[in-house]
C-alpha cells in the first residue's frame, strides 16, 4: 500500500504504540494528544506486564460482591447513583460473567498476551524502560484463595502459560520482604514489569525519530468520515484531513465514536497508585497480594502499590479511603509498609469494556477509522500488539491475528 496520512488520537500506550508501528510500516503519521504524551492512565499504572491474565469478569462476581461494591475501601467500588450508561455496562458485564463467555475472553486475552510479550522482548533491546522478566508471584494468606488462583492458573495453562505452586517458605525465599504469615502462592512464569511512563515516553521518542509528528494539547472536537472522502478532524478552528484515523482516546473514546454513530459501552474505571520508598528488604518482582487485590511493583528506586477499581464516572477525585486501602492491604503482607515515606498519590481512568475484551478494529460506518480502546487494566500489556494490529489492518487490510471477536460492532450501534 502506498504511503497514506494516518492521524492517531491519543497519546497513551495504545496511541503511541499505534503511531510507532504505523511509522514502521511506512505511513505518514500525526499523533494528537489532548494533554501531554503519557499524561493519562499509562503514566501511573502498576507497571506489570501480565500476558497470561483472565478478564475481570468471573461467574457470579456481581451478586457475590454486591454489598462490598458500595464500600469506599473495597477493591471494587461502585458508588450508588443513577446512571443509565453504568447500568447498561453492569448488565453487559454480568452477561459476560457466564462461564463460557469467561473462557472465550480468556482465550482471546491469552492470544493477545503471547503476541504482545514477544514484541516487548524485541522492544527491550531497542529501548531502556526498566524491563525485567522474573515472572509474577501471587501471594495468598488463605488456602481457599490459593485454590481459586490455582483454578485460574490451570485455565491459563490450557492457552500456553506455565506456573507452579509456591509454599509459604518459598514465598519468603523469593520475596523476603513478605514478613507476615501466608499460606502460599502461585508463580506465573510469563510475566514482566517495567516503568510504564518511561516505556511510553521512549516509544514516543522512537516514533518521532521514525517520522511521526507528535502534537500535544491538540484536542479533537469532532471527527467525520464516510466511505469515500477523507477523514475530517476538527480541533477548534483547525481542520485536518487524513486518509485514516485511529481513535485511541482511552476512556474518552466513546465520545468521539458516538459522532460516527457507534455506541461503545466503555466506562471510565478509576485506578489508584501509591508510590513509596522501597522497604529495607526490597521486593524483587511484580507481586499481587491476592486477598487485598494490591499489586506491588519495584520500579526504579521506589515501590508502587496499585490496584482498585472505582466506577464513579468522569472525575479524578482521590478518595483517601482508596489510597489508604493500598497501604493497609499491602501492610497485611509486609510489616511496616504503612509507615514508609510516600512519594506520590495518583489516580486516573482506565477504559473498561464490559466483556473484558479490548475493542480493536474499523468502525462499521467507515473502515477508514479504527477504534483501539477498552483494554481495562491490560493497556500496558496489550499496547504493542494493539499498535501492530492497527498498523497491519490499515496498511494491508489484513492482520496477523483474527480480530473479528474484538471489533467494535460486537456491541451493536
Amino acid at each position: 500500500m502506498a504511503e497514506s496520512h494516518v492521524v492517531v488520537i491519543g497519546g497513551g500506550v495504545i496511541g503511541v504504540s499505534a503511531a510507532y508501528y504505523l511509522a514502521q510500516a511506512g505511513q505518514r503519521v500525526t499523533l494528537l494528544e489532548q494533554n501531554e504524551i503519557c499524561s493519562g492512565s499509562s503514566q501511573g499504572n502498576a507497571g506489570q506486564i501480565t500476558p497470561g491474565h483472565m478478564p475481570l469478569n468471573h461467574p457470579g462476581m456481581i451478586w457475590r460482591n454486591l454489598g462490598l461494591m458500595l464500600k469506599p475501601s473495597s477493591p471494587l467500588y461502585i458508588p450508588l447513583r443513577f446512571d443509565w450508561g453504568l447500568m447498561r455496562w453492569l448488565w453487559k458485564f454480568n452477561q459476560a460473567c457466564a462461564p463460557g463467555k469467561v473462557r472465550e475472553a480468556t482465550e482471546l486475552l491469552a492470544a493477545l498476551g503471547h503476541a504482545s510479550f514477544e514484541l516487548f522482548e524485541q522492544l527491550k533491546d531497542q529501548l531502556d524502560f526498566g524491563y525485567h522478566c522474573p515472572g509474577r508471584l501471587e501471594v495468598c494468606r488463605q488456602e481457599s484463595t490459593l485454590r481459586s488462583v490455582e483454578h485460574e492458573a490451570k485455565m491459563l495453562e490450557e492457552f500456553g502459560y506455565t506456573w507452579q505452586h509456591v509454599s509459604a517458605d518459598e514465598v519468603r525465599e523469593l520475596e523476603p520482604a513478605v514478613t507476615t504469615p501466608v499460606f502460599g502462592g502461585i508463580k506465573f512464569n510469563e510475566s514482566a514489569f517495567c516503568n510504564p511512563a518511561t516505556f511510553v515516553i521512549q516509544l514516543g521518542e522512537a516514533a518521532a525519530a521514525a517520522g511521526v509528528t507528535m502534537r500535544e494539547h491538540a484536542a479533537v472536537d469532532r471527527i467525520e468520515a464516510n466511505g469515500t472522502g477523507p477523514v475530517r478532524l476538527t480541533l477548534g478552528d483547525e481542520v485536518i484531513e487524513a486518509d485514516h484515523a485511529v481513535v485511541a482516546g482511552g476512556a474518552w473514546t466513546p465520545q468521539l465514536a458516538k459522532q460516527l454513530g457507534l455506541r461503545l459501552p466503555i466506562q471510565p474505571g478509576k485506578g489508584y497508585h501509591l508510590d513509596i520508598d522501597s522497604p529495607p528488604t526490597k521486593i524483587n518482582a511484580s507481586t499481587l497480594f491476592v486477598e487485598e487485590r494490591v499489586f506491588v511493583t519495584p520500579i526504579d528506586d521506589f515501590l508502587r502499590l496499585a490496584g482498585t477499581m472505582e466506577l464513579s464516572g468522569f472525575n479524578l477525585r482521590q478518595l483517601p479511603a482508596r489510597i489508604k486501602q493500598l497501604s493497609v492491604g499491602a501492610g497485611k503482607y509486609i510489616e511496616g509498609i504503612e509507615e514508609a515515606k510516600v512519594r506520590s498519590r495518583w489516580c486516573h481512568l482506565r477504559p473498561m469494556a464490559p466483556d473484558g475484551i479490548p475493542v480493536i478494529g474499523p468502525t462499521p460506518q467507515s473502515d477508514k477509522v479504527w477504534i483501539a480502546s477498552g483494554h481495562g487494566m491490560l493497556g500496558l500489556t496489550q499496547g504493542p500488539i494493539t499498535g501492530k494490529l492497527v498498523a497491519e489492518g490499515i496498511t494491508t487490510g489484513e492482520t496477523s491475528m483474527d480480530i473479528r471477536p474484538l471489533r467494535p460492532e460486537r456491541f451493536g450501534t
